[in-house]
């Protein structure tokens, strides 16, 4: 148990919690009257909002040019969807929500932007820890997925637990944990992969000193296939406990949200904000998260 406590402490607490609240958004967000880029931009204030809801710090949102402040080393003016700024950690954030798959190339524009911000000549920036994570609410491609773990990026996508979700269960030691084989491994390697940049680029300086692979192929695949099928093992487990869990976890994460939709307020006004149409909340797709008998990496694609 002191294993998994120090394993668990290597994250926030609440980035955990990003980590289930934004998977469950992203299974969940429908805003069907909405296409391309509005779509792109109503996905983002539910972000923004959820993390104002939650007291999550953003130093950035879309639009900005900075990270924490600071300007990238390059002078090229990359777009910040979002930054959480914590005393101890900056999150990057890439915010997709596109009519195709996230591709390779998104990751690595993703990742650049993270070199040349760490580059900069502000030490404050540089010695922060920077985690990266990109949420999609469309599925991503599989050589994403490998470039992700190569370099750390945590990815939150509508058909995949994340790795901090299956790391997170692993590490309860209840009933739901045991429901996978690779328990142990799970717990220990999930720190070892979802990591902040400046580690990533630590490793990489090392490995050009003679070192090994900054993260194998073997560990890769192994990461990716313990994903997908101890994650579906998982997800099954929850769904035996609780059908509606993927669905309360939305409303508890968007819930306080009302509607604004043709000039009208809808929904609660108990909050304080109805008719403001800075409040955006899309109605959930209320079905059963996987159902019986067909694997979830087939469904809500």
């Amino acid at each position: 148990m002191e294993a998994i406590a120090h394993m668990r402490s290597l994250y926030p607490s609440f980035l955990y919690d990003l980590s289930w609240d934004m998977f469950s958004i992203v299974r969940c967000w429908s805003f069907p009257t909405c296409r391309g880029p509005e779509r792109g931009r109503l996905f983002e204030q539910a972000f923004y909002q959820y993390c104002g809801a939650k007291g999550l710090p953003l130093s950035e949102t879309a639009g900005s040019r900075t990270l924490n402040g600071v300007y990238s080393a390059s002078g090229f003016l990359h777009e910040s969807d979002g930054v959480i700024a914590t005393p101890e950690i900056n999150i990057h954030v890439e915010l997709k929500h596109l009519t195709q798959p996230v591709a390779k190339l998104d990751l690595v524009s993703f990742n650049q932007k993270g070199l040349d911000f760490l580059a900069s000549e502000n030490a404050r920036v540089r010695k922060k820890p920077l985690f990266r994570v990109l949420i999609t609410a469309t599925p991503v491609d599989t050589t994403a997925r490998i470039f992700a773990v190569q370099w750390g990026i945590m990815l939150i996508e509508p058909n995949r637990l994340p790795l901090l979700s299956i790391q997170s269960l692993a590490s309860r030691g209840n009933r739901i944990s045991s429901a996978v084989v690779d328990r142990s491994w799970i717990i220990s390697e999930v720190p070892r992969i979802i990591v902040p940049l400046q580690k990533r680029v630590r490793q990489l300086a090392s490995a050009l000193e003679g070192g090994g692979p900054i993260v194998s192929g073997t560990r890769i695949a192994r990461i990716l296939a313990t994903q997908d099928r101890e994650g579906e093992r998982y997800w099954r487990a929850l769904d035996r406990t609780d059908p509606s869990w993927v669905e309360d976890r939305y409303d508890a994460a968007l819930g306080h949200i009302v509607r604004y939709e043709d000039g009208q307020a809808r929904g609660r006004t108990d909050t304080g904000v109805a008719g403001d149409p800075k409040r955006i909340h899309c109605q959930p797709l209320r079905t059963r998260s996987t159902p019986a008998g067909v694997s979830f990496h087939r469904t809500m694609s």
